[in-house]
């Protein structure tokens, strides 16, 4: 690590250059560097043992009253380790090992040669140096703690599959000598490391990123920041295709046409999109994609409902635990007739709900426009009478797009499953008036513990009970966990 890359202030160390980076991860705030990498390096902890591990996968030791992190070791782990920088704000000081002299019983050496921070630098698995056990124990502790606070009942439920799981992947482009490479940035780093043969996606996927390398390598395809350059390729499968996107600077750059020929050529690659991106931002799309060689939409079953996914949509990236999830929602759902499926992307959900209950009226509301046609194809495919609506949910007065009248109009269900940043303010307002809705429960899917956290208090104290609450495995290797959370009314 370089001293412009060192976060906070270190140890005591006297104040030298000032420099200011910000983590890739968000997981830091902006320090500022007091110590050259010099300094840095020399502060070593050596012969130390892990004694425990945080909710991010990093082992800890205590010094003083200051923790010790540092990624890729587990507790047990007898380690040197080399101190790289310190929290102004927290007692907390970030390591790496600098070496080892005995492995810990819960350390697994990782299967796939990139994971960081073991044995590469990518990021994307930073549970892969654990074992099955304390990963487990990690993830569930946090669910625990959460539970506790709400005072309600949790279960855990594992994926069927920990590796092969993953049906889309984005790779950042670049060079490597001649070779064109697709990879992923390190944590909190600029730095680009290799994926090939990841083995967290699908098989499909991994067999057409190598061979995408070697045929973006052969036509010399500019990348990154060149001009007319690659940017970002984008893989989604399903059981039966996989689709490419390219994101590009230039949507007339000389080599896009050969390139996409190419492409729609390689094995099991059933269709090629674009979509244009020459701003300076950390957004991989900012415009819709356009499919530009044979077939965009891949469908896959998720649950009991068959789904069409364009490219550039947002679908559950474990087909297996979305399912499991999405038929739980459906048990709980029995009985209701009129249902609400808010943030509801291109259906699935409520989709699931409805399915085979031809009684139930389906509402779905979400703010992208591009994945409510997708919704109302996916429903016409089912045959499944829903009705959908382009509504805001992040406005005041979002409740006016949905129906005021009709046998729509009062649900008995809603259910929810908003972006990481949980529901809305506005959202949260109107279901917390929930006999003036009429709906006597609410299912919420969420991925963020911290936001599901925060909302289901805010929920509790508007009179919803959390009678039920679900934890499930939805990413491997990650320290991702998926909630479900069932709610009832409050007599």
């Amino acid at each position: 690590m370089s001293a412009g890359h060192v976060v906070g202030r270190l140890g005591e160390a006297g104040p030298m250059s000032a420099a200011e980076v910000l983590s890739a991860a968000g997981r830091y705030v902006v320090y500022r560097v007091v110590c050259s990498k010099e300094q840095v390096m020399s502060q070593t902890l050596q012969g130390v043992e892990i004694a425990g591990l945080n909710e991010a996968f990093e082992g800890y030791v205590e010094r003083g009253e200051r923790r010790v992190l540092a990624g890729g070791a587990v507790p047990g782990d007898r380690v040197d380790l080399r101190i790289v920088a310190s929290s102004q704000h927290h007692p907390r000081d970030f390591a790496e090992v600098a070496s080892v002299h005995a492995r810990g019983a819960d350390y697994v050496e990782p299967i796939c040669a990139h994971a960081g921070p073991v044995r590469g630098r990518c990021g994307g698995c930073p549970g892969m140096h654990l074992s099955h056990d304390l990963r487990t124990e990690t993830l569930q502790r946090r669910v625990a703690q959460l539970a506790e606070r709400l005072g309600c009942e949790w279960s855990w439920h594992e994926a069927p599959a920990h590796l092969g799981y993953r049906n889309r992947s984005n790779f950042v482009v670049t060079r490597q000598g001649a070779l064109v490479v697709l990879g992923s940035y390190a944590p909190r780093s600029q730095e680009i490391s290799a994926m090939a043969g990841c083995q967290v996606v699908q098989p499909a996927i991994a067999r057409v990123h190598g061979e995408l390398e070697a045929l973006l390598s052969a036509l010399k395809v500019p990348v990154g920041e060149e001009e007319e350059g690659l940017r970002w390729v984008s893989l989604r499968a399903s059981a039966q295709a996989v689709v490419v996107e390219l994101v590009v600077r230039d949507a007339l750059a000389s080599w896009l046409d050969a390139a996409v020929v190419a492409i729609a050529a390689v094995e099991g690659v059933q269709g090629v999109a674009i979509t244009v991106n020459a701003r300076d931002t950390n957004a991989i799309r900012v415009q819709d994609s356009q499919v530009v060689q044979g077939k965009g939409r891949i469908w896959e079953r998720y649950g009991e409902v068959e789904l069409g996914i364009d490219p550039g949509a947002f679908a559950q990236l474990n087909v297996a635990v979305a399912s499991a999830m999405y038929r739980q929602v459906a048990r709980w759902a029995e009985g209701a007739q009129v249902v609400w499926d808010l943030y509801c992307g291109i259906g699935g959900l409520g989709l699931n709900v409805a399915a085979r209950r031809p009684e139930v009226r389906l509402f779905g509301a979400e703010s992208v426009p591009a994945a409510i046609a997708s919704a109302r194809e996916n429903a016409a495919r089912a045959g499944i009478k829903a009705r959908y609506a382009v509504v805001d949910l992040g406005k005041e007065g979002w409740r006016e797009g949905c129906p005021g009248e009709g046998p729509q109009a009062r649900p008995e269900l809603i259910v929810v499953n908003p972006p990481r940043k949980g529901l809305s303010r506005a959202v949260r307002q109107v279901l917390g008036a929930p006999q003036a809705l009429g709906a006597s429960t609410l299912i919420y899917m969420s991925c963020d513990v911290s936001s599901f956290g925060r909302d289901a208090a805010e929920l509790q104290e508007r009179g919803w009970v959390l009678r039920e609450l679900q934890a499930h495995d939805m990413l491997p290797q990650t320290t991702h966990v998926e909630l479900l959370g069932r709610f009832e009314r409050s007599s």
